[in-house]
């Protein structure tokens, strides 16, 4: 994977001021940067050819001025002037322009570009790829490593150098005298006039880079500034001390910013003329239209003047054009049916009807705010005589278990939408009212009107993300069903790409609806909901569920015209409701547990550093790439260092747990002191932060429409990725526990994903094994290598788990003699092995590879479409990448899909046992419950017999699925 991150503000000010002004001749507007920015972004996927050719990729722009820095520094950016008044009707045209290179575009309120850069970048690195970031911006040189798995890339030209300029660690080194990771130390030292960071007066590049280089880090340096010589350089040090700690705040990105779009959704799709042609012409670009189009073999005129030449051509099968800004008949056009000329296809019909409604203007001046009962009641009658209607509600805060409801919106028909205020707020106000604002209904009277409607059955409520709804409303006492949700249409029929009201809003109906940031503002300035005046809330809340309404309209007819109704009404509606009471319901967290573990693990990881310091025979900073490898090759001239691109030791956790293997005593020192700081970082300190003062426990957040294949993520905390593989892991499990009087049960899937591949290429030997009950592992090295099952040593069942598992990720000789520890010819040979044992599954292999080639999508055995549209693509480390996936993803598809399925039928089946168990978490092939003591028995064979069933009768496996299951007062007890 090769993520190329471009700097959207670096195009749009380089073009603005390298090109003279250009207006559009038909009504005068500014485009000369928009002209220029989309010159920049064509050449650039151009120049980046080969090995650099991007598989993914997006432009990640500025969301306003202010960012969650401008909280703790109001002065951050303040001196900064203000852009040019010709240069702010372009920028929502260089978003436009960017959807219309079929790249995505992102910005994210609270956050600056370069944390959302940072952020993906880091991604890429976690995932096994690489990331390229196009910007000249200092700022971003803190990302680059020592690896040449995170680089920059400068294209503007300078006089004697090539146009594309890489730059590296050797390149940072250069501008700061200081590696990447010290780029920070020394930023918060020198400052940044630009950008208003203080930093040290007095203190240039120079001398902060010596500093730094004498001392390691800001922190450091100000412990021991009394042992400067130079007076007047030690004094600043110590009278700044503060504004050095804020500056280093202020210049350290953030790398975990809750980002939308997963890395699968930036896909890199080639260019769509049904986007990209209709998009130049209304620009007014006629000669970039005409290189464009003479470079793609393509008719810029025929995309304009024939709208059924558009539909049928503008996305190719599998394509979905519906987050890129793409007109409705386009995406339907990617069905295959909609060129039956003359006949009124499901396809041509779901296009029409989006065009009729795409065809209605927004009047938000006409929606109306119900004050009175009388008229609250008249909407609610309209509500029942259309059987339907959209419902969103304004809340103060965007956790659903902690915010407090300011007003709801309706909406029956499009066009047609009201705002309720109910919590309209000047002064201090309780769930149910208190210092409200006037001309307003009574909340507790007003919900106790709503309830028979929102909870009549008769009756189908719309939403967007209808579970955030579903579970405030439910804290008021209201249960919202049933529900449609467009956000899940979209994602059963287009995967997990931005679904968000916005991007959905402006691909199908041509408008995006008001930023709530232009009602509430950002950064410290901030206000909540409930102050925003009521005429402005109801004109933005309102709007909100008539695009929803209208979005129902488009969307629904596309699930039977495109075959994901059994997806969506099987698996995604009738799960929102289960996570949004899982959401509800939390799970305990022990403050003394974790707090014991973060002392143990700090005393721990000061020990490994002490001892890691004390091998290298010289103190060194244990975070840092490059004295790592320097100290380990370099200095010990340890056998099998390679060097990366820039001439650095590579010393990613590959290499140094490759090291620990073979009984160096300093990697392992340094893989135990990574693996602990992560600990603490990421749970033992972050944990307590997260418990609910209402409850006293921890809620996370499930995301149901964010992963490509049907898995859930989870955020605020990530409760997904707690380690159980080691011990350190497991301790911190033991953290979460039952409320009192309870127990925890943990049920576990059994190897699903390698049942369920055993399936779907139909092994024998391995379907044979699992109904045995055999070791499958056991069983795979004693069928390749001949070794009895009884007696085998540890080291062969190693060798032959790791080709199970990763066979299923489609592994490469490379990565299994890594994985290894072997040289890549015995791993390749161990591959061949298996498949020659194992025929099946390289035929599956092959004729996936051949299906997503011709199909652009796979599926999995639930009917989900999993769309790789670039399958074709001409890029050979793309193709193989996507390749890789196909085999992947209707596995890890299937498997997730079966537990979707579990998790549906839990709550029924449970009460019809007459158990009284909440299921409180998802992770993975895991559910947890949490059950009286003493019912625990009753309840673990209602739980294994629902998930061991989940796939039926929608697929009869012909491998029998296998759950752990067992009780304990902790997590890691009961796992």
């Amino acid at each position: 994977m090769h993520l190329v991150l471009v700097d959207g503000s670096t195009f749009i000010f380089r073009a603005f001021h390298a090109l003279p002004p250009l207006t559009r001749k038909s009504d005068g507007l500014p485009v000369g940067c928009v002209s220029g920015f989309c010159t920049m972004l064509h050449k650039l996927t151009e120049d980046l050819k080969g090995e650099d050719a991007p598989t993914h990729m997006a432009v990640i722009f500025d969301h306003s001025a202010k960012s969650f820095r401008s909280d703790f520094y109001p002065d951050y950016k303040a001196h900064r002037p203000p852009p040019p008044e010709e240069l702010v009707p372009q920028f929502p045209l260089t978003r436009a322009a960017s959807r219309a290179f079929s790249i995505p575009c992102i910005e994210m309120e609270g956050w600056e570009a370069d944390d959302i850069i940072a952020t993906y970048a880091v991604m890429a690195r976690q995932a096994g790829g690489r990331a390229t970031i196009v910007s000249s911006d200092k700022d971003l040189m803190q990302l680059i490593d020592a690896e040449g798995r995170v680089r920059m890339l400068d294209t503007l030209p300078r006089p004697g150098q090539p146009p594309l300029r890489w730059i590296g660690p050797n390149e940072v080194f250069e501008k700061f005298g200081v590696a990447p990771e010290k780029v920070v130390e020394v930023q918060a030292l020198c400052g940044d006039a630009v950008d208003n960071v203080p930093g040290v007066p007095g203190i240039g590049v120079k001398t902060a880079a010596e500093l730094i280089n004498t001392y390691g880090d800001v922190e450091t340096l100000l412990a021991r500034a009394t042992e400067i010589k130079q007076p007047a350089r030690r004094q600043k040090l110590i009278d700044n001390a503060e504004l050095a700690r804020v500056s280093r705040r202020l210049v350290t990105l953030s790398q975990d910013v809750p980002v939308e779009l997963p890395i699968d959704a930036l896909v890199r799709e080639p260019i769509a003329p049904g986007k990209l042609f209709p998009f130049l012409k209304a620009m007014e670009f006629s000669t970039f239209t005409r290189r464009i189009a003479g470079l793609i073999g393509a008719d810029p005129d025929a995309w304009e003047a024939d709208p059924e030449l558009r539909a049928a051509n503008a996305a190719p099968t599998g394509t979905s054009a519906t987050t890129a800004g793409a007109a409705p008949s386009e995406v339907s056009a990617g069905t295959g049916v909609a060129g039956a000329s003359g006949e009124d296809t499901p396809v041509r019909l779901a296009a029409a009807e989006a065009e009729r409604i795409r065809a209605l203007p927004f009047a938000t001046d006409a929606y109306e705010i119900v004050v009175s009962r009388e008229r609250l009641a008249d909407w609610i009658a309209d509500a029942r005589a259309m059987g339907h209607v959209a419902v969103d509600t304004e809340t103060t805060g965007l956790d659903n278990q902690q915010a407090d409801l300011v007003g709801i919106s309706l909406s029956t028909r499009p066009g047609h939408a009201c705002y309720i205020p109910l919590g309209h707020a000047g002064g201090e106000s309780d769930m149910f009212g208190g210092g409200r604002a006037e001309g307003q209904l009574d909340m507790r009277e007003t919900l106790a009107t709503l309830k028979p409607l929102f909870e009549d059955r008769s009756i189908l409520k719309i939403g967007h993300n209808v579970k955030y709804d579903m579970g405030l409303l439910v804290r008021y006492g209201i249960t919202l069903a049933p529900i449609d949700d467009t956000l899940l249409m979209a994602y059963a029929l287009d995967g997990a790409r931005n679904n968000s009201m916005e991007a959905l809003g402006q691909a199908w109906l041509g408008h995006s609806g008001t930023p709530i940031k232009d009602l509430i503002g950002t950064g410290k300035s901030q206000i909540t909901f409930a102050q925003v005046p009521i005429p402005e809330a109801a004109r933005y809340a309102a709007e909100d569920a008539d695009m929803t309404i209208r979005l129902w309209h488009v969307l629904r007819p596309r699930l039977v015209a495109e075959n994901a109704t059994t997806v969506y009404e099987t698996l995604e509606r009738p799960l929102s409701p289960v996570l949004m009471r899982m959401e509800g319901r939390g799970i305990s967290v022990d403050r003394g547990i974790l707090a014991r573990l973060s002392g143990d693990f700090a005393q721990r990881a000061a020990a490994f550093e002490a001892e890691a310091q004390e091998l290298a025979g010289e103190p060194f900073n244990l975070g840092s790439p490059k004295q790592l490898g320097e100290i380990l090759f370099g200095k010990m001239a340890l056998p099998g260092g390679t060097k990366t691109k820039t001439g650095q030791w590579a010393t990613g956790a590959d290499v140094l747990e490759d090291l620990a293997l073979q009984g160096v005593p300093l990697a392992r020192a340094v893989v135990e002191w990574r693996q602990l700081t992560k600990l603490m970082g990421t749970y033992t300190n972050a944990l307590p932060g997260y418990i609910n003062a209402r409850t006293g426990r921890v809620h996370t957040s499930y995301h149901q429409a964010a992963v490509l294949t049907g898995r859930l993520s989870s955020n605020e905390p990530n409760l997904q990725n707690i380690p159980v593989r080691t011990e350190d892991g497991r301790k911190i499990r033991t953290a979460f526990v039952a409320a009192p009087g309870k127990m925890l049960i943990s049920a576990d899937y059994s190897q699903i994903e390698l049942r369920v591949l055993a399936h779907i290429a139909d092994i024998q030997a391995l379907k044979d094994a699992f109904e045995e009950g055999l070791d499958i592992h056991a069983m795979t090295a004693s069928e390749m290598f001949g070794v009895p099952i009884e007696g085998m040593p540890s080291e062969v069942r190693r060798r032959a788990k790791a080709i199970n598992f990763g066979i299923i990720y489609g592994i490469s000789a490379f990565g299994l003699a890594n994985q290894l520890s072997i040289e890549r010819s015995e791993a390749r040979a161990y591959i061949e092995a298996y498949f020659a044992k194992f025929p099946g599954i390289k035929d599956y292999m092959d004729a996936q590879k051949r299906r997503v080639k011709a199909d652009g999508h796979v599926t999995t055995l639930f009917g989900r479409r999993i769309p790789f549209p670039n399958a074709t693509s001409s890029n050979p480390s793309e193709r193989a990448f996507i390749e890789r996936a196909s085999i992947n993803a209707p596995i890890q598809g299937s498997a997730a899909d079966i537990i979707r399925r579990a998790m549906i039928r839990m709550e029924p089946a449970l009460k019809r046992a007459g158990i009284a168990a909440d299921m409180l978490l998802q992770v993975h092939d895991e559910l947890i419950f949490e059950v009286p003591e003493g019912t625990e028995d009753a309840a673990i064979p209602v739980i294994r017999e629902v998930m061991e069933n989940a796939a039926v009768p929608a697929v009869h496996l012909t491998v029998p699925i296998r759950v752990d299951a067992h009780a304990a007062r902790d997590w890691d007890g009961a796992h």
